[in-house]
């Protein structure tokens, strides 16, 4: 306990402060106490505030509005009658049942331009900390719930109610399927419906993991486990799932030697960090993914089985696009609006030669590719309509040899085609070389003159000089 005269001391220094500007008034809104600097940089004398209502006070009288809701005012802008620039912080003074009991105000003019940066850094720092916050609980949130599944064909149908089905068990789920065709969307879907959903989603890209930092990276490590590590350790992707979904994407890109130690904690659902030497109990269901036939890689001895019969507990096989190609239109329409929310695009719909083109064509990168040549299209198009001359060249002649039964684009393609499939397979493959005619004469197998007559014949229009 300071004794009265080193209480008197410290109360001495905070009158004859320099920097300070300091008032107070009791709860009723008394000034009670003012020391020779607020004098100074108000102009106004202390004889005529003290004992008096603060609202004799010329200007604003905020401390009165402190005295009466309780919210502190800090870091703000005052300026004094000096000309000189200052910051002021006002908040409520309360015994220790919490009463307010009056009010105070510190005006700061010494080096306030540091302590303002100070607080303008601290203010930045705490809105980039609540962005990365909410882009930090994005990231663990799934994003795309059955409704997000487009598609009216049988199989879609199918296996989405299997899907459903398997949201309300705690089993591990490996899904299958071509790349491409949304085995991540089934995952998110499957995880937002399932008693999970309020927990994190973790999704763990094998193949994109280095395999030295593997380890680590699914399962943590301790301070000072290797060398550059962070001195406070950190929690793997195993931990920082617990009581929600682990996504183990291509699956079959693990090696053999991080299989075991895999096998182990989906077995447990204990983790034990790099470096550490306790187990770490943990809460969570497994979904994996894969595009190969793991069964043919247990064969191949590339792939553990025991490991494989762990994740396969519960299998979902997602169809390719050439099995369900009724749902095109839909997935097509799902695009378009994508694209005009997000690009700004003015595409609406798609011409029935394009929708005929797609129905020909075998989609060997499913849904994937079909969304990548429709943005493609739309933004040569430029127009609320896609046009047959807008898609890829390759798609317009290999979907019309498959129905025309020719199996190499050349001179006897064009001789046979329709005009309208001529007229945009020609426009389709200038655009495609940027209007190079010598290498769109290759492409199409014909010579530069008789490209130059087509040209001519369709009353196609050079955007610029060859």
């Amino acid at each position: 306990m300071l004794s009265r005269e080193e209480v008197s001391t410290l109360l001495e220094a905070i009158v004859n402060n320099d920097s300070l500007g300091v008032t107070i008034i009791d709860k009723k809104g008394v000034t009670i106490f003012r020391n020779k600097i607020s004098e100074k940089i108000s102009g106004v004398k202390s004889s005529d505030m003290l004992g008096k209502h603060f609202s004799v006070m010329p200007g604003k009288k905020e401390l009165l509005r402190v005295l009466e809701t309780g919210i502190p005012q800090l870091g703000l802008p005052y300026s004094t009658t000096l000309g000189t620039k200052a910051i002021i912080h006002r908040f409520p003074l309360r015994d220790r049942n919490d009463t307010i009991i009056g009010a105070m105000s510190v005006v700061a003019f010494s080096d306030v331009m540091a302590m303002r940066n100070i607080l303008e850094k601290y203010n930045l720092m705490k809105s980039k900390l609540s962005y990365y916050e909410k882009e930090i609980r994005k990231l663990r949130e799934a994003r795309y719930s059955f409704t997000n599944i487009v598609g009216n064909s049988d199989k879609i149908k199918f296996v989405t109610k299997l899907a459903r089905k398997y949201a309300s068990t705690n089993s591990p789920v490996l899904i299958t399927g071509e790349s491409g065709t949304g085995k991540e969307l089934f995952a998110h879907a499957i995880h937002l419906a399932s008693q999970r959903k309020l927990g994190p989603f973790i999704i763990i890209n094998c193949p994109s993991i280095p395999e030295d930092l593997l380890e680590s990276e699914l399962f943590g490590y301790e301070p000072g486990a290797f060398s550059g590590a962070s001195k406070n350790g950190k929690a793997g992707k195993f931990e920082m799932a617990n009581g929600g979904t682990v996504f183990l994407d291509e699956i079959s890109s693990l090696s053999l030697q991080i299989q075991p130690k895999l096998l182990r904690v989906l077995q447990d659902h204990r983790i034990e960090r790099l470096g550490g030497n306790r187990g770490i109990e943990v809460d969570f269901r497994v979904i994996a993914a894969t595009n190969k036939d793991l069964k043919d890689l247990v064969n191949l001895g590339l792939f553990r089985e025991d490991l494989y019969y762990r994740l396969n507990v519960l299998n979902l096989h997602i169809p390719p696009l050439r099995e369900r190609k009724t749902d095109i239109p839909l997935l097509a329409d799902l695009f378009f609006h994508s694209f005009r929310e997000e690009s700004g695009l003015a595409v609406e719909e798609a011409t029935e030669d394009v929708l005929n083109c797609f129905d020909n064509w075998s989609w060997p990168g499913n849904i994937r590719e079909l969304k990548n040549v429709l943005e493609k299209a739309a933004i040569s198009s430029g127009a609320k309509r896609v046009e047959l001359q807008d898609l890829p060249s390759y798609l317009i002649v290999r979907s019309f040899t498959s129905r025309n039964g020719t199996s190499h684009p050349n001179t006897n393609l064009l001789r046979q085609s329709k005009r309208d499939i001529e007229r945009a397979l020609l426009e389709s493959t200038l655009k495609e070389h940027n209007w190079n005619k010598s290498k769109a004469a290759r492409r199409l197998g014909i010579s530069r003159p008789h490209l130059y007559s087509l040209i001519k014949k369709y009353d196609l229009i050079t955007p610029h000089k060859d």
